[in-house]
């Protein structure tokens, strides 16, 4: 006979079924457990610490909680931006159901999920995310920055519309810290409030690096519309650049794209924080060189970043304030550099070395004693 089709096929399966009261190709087991038994009930499973979000200044934090009384309490610790290995650590819950551990923590964001299995074989489940800083490591590089000096070459005018806050723009402070297996450029601002629904939805970070010991080398901006290069003796063996809206772009002078650069914004201590594997981007030591460049971003530029007017308009960065004067204010605000602040070796005076009017803009970098 010939086989049936699929739509008879259905249709005696349904028949079959409905006669004999139940799906006639329901695995024996699979009845048993989910309709002649019911499932097991989960077991009680309650975080009472880490608080979701919680920033974690160390090595590790602490998991307290209650579950079933002598549950074997299991938490996985995942690193989220770094991608590094998860981390396990487990422990028996007391006669209360009381449980407390240390799970380990690395920087960026970390995923802590939590499982209990009490002993008649009911689990439970409960998830927390914390994040990260950076504890320790060795300084190798530690510069500040004048505040109130977000004005490039001198002149420089913030937007008009309100997300820009006084001092978005605004370096203070940049560090080079190393671990073990991490190299963690840190740029501290004066004011880090979210915009545009990011905490670094405003900024636009370059950071330029040499290593005296590699080649290729370069001295050209991230994008030509920039309006500025990189010192000959600064040119760049490695870049990094971030913002709030797209991923870390982490590139060599011979156009080579890195992979594992991670990146944490804290509008607590107002900086953000770079973290790079140390095996791939090297150990920064003594003649390393760092040129850091901040300005605005946008998404919608060709260059992803925030354009100028001859004077401020609302979503534009102005050359100059109305009315001035300078000989910068009367150049095309297409040709001038986009850089709000830089971090300048001493004796550099930000506002000459941003000037465009002498001639091209040759952005410096600071040095590892």
């Amino acid at each position: 006979a010939s086989p049936l089709t699929w739509a008879q096929a259905q249709q005696a399966r349904l028949a079959l079924a409905l006669g004999a009261r139940r799906p006639v190709e329901q695995p024996g087991i699979v009845r048993a457990r989910y309709v002649d038994h019911r499932p097991p009930d989960a077991a009680p499973l309650t975080l009472t610490a880490p608080d979701d979000g919680a920033a974690v200044n160390g090595p590790a934090v602490t998991v307290r909680g209650t579950t079933a009384p002598g549950a074997l309490v299991d938490i996985v610790a995942t690193p989220v931006d770094t991608g590094g290995p998860a981390r396990e650590v487990s422990v028996r819950a007391g006669a209360d159901g009381a449980f407390e551990a240390q799970a380990p923590v690395a920087f960026g964001e970390v995923s802590l999920a939590v499982s209990a299995t009490a002993p008649d074989g009911r689990t439970g489940q409960a998830h927390r995310t914390v994040t990260g800083e950076v504890v320790g490591g060795t300084s190798v590089l530690d510069v500040t920055d004048p505040d109130n000096d977000d004005n490039g070459p001198g002149t420089y005018r913030y937007p008009t519309a309100a997300d820009f806050r006084p001092g978005a723009f605004d370096l203070q402070r940049f560090q080079v810290i190393t671990d073990s297996d991490t190299v963690y450029l840190r740029t501290t601002v004066r004011d880090l409030t979210p915009t545009f629904g990011n905490q670094i939805g405003a900024q636009l970070l370059d950071v330029y690096a040499q290593d005296p010991s590699a080649s290729p080398r370069s001295t050209a901006a991230a994008f030509p519309q920039r309006g500025y290069g990189i010192a000959a003796a600064d040119a760049w063996t490695q870049r990094i650049e971030v913002e709030g809206f797209a991923a870390p772009v982490w590139t060599t002078a011979d156009g080579t794209a890195r992979q594992g650069a991670a990146v944490r914004a804290s509008g607590a201590t107002r900086t953000i924080t770079i973290a790079l594997p140390r095996a791939v981007f090297g150990t920064p030591g003594k003649d390393w060189r760092f040129a850091v460049v901040l300005t605005g971003q946008d998404g919608y530029s060709p260059d992803r970043a925030r354009g100028f007017a001859p004077t401020p308009q609302p979503y534009q960065f102005g050359v100059c304030a109305p009315g001035g004067g300078a000989p910068v204010c009367s150049r095309d605000p297409a040709a001038v550099p986009k850089a709000l602040d830089v971090i300048t070796p001493a004796g550099v005076s930000q506002a000459d070395e941003l000037d465009p009017t002498p001639g091209p803009v040759a952005v410096r970098a600071v040095t590892v004693p």
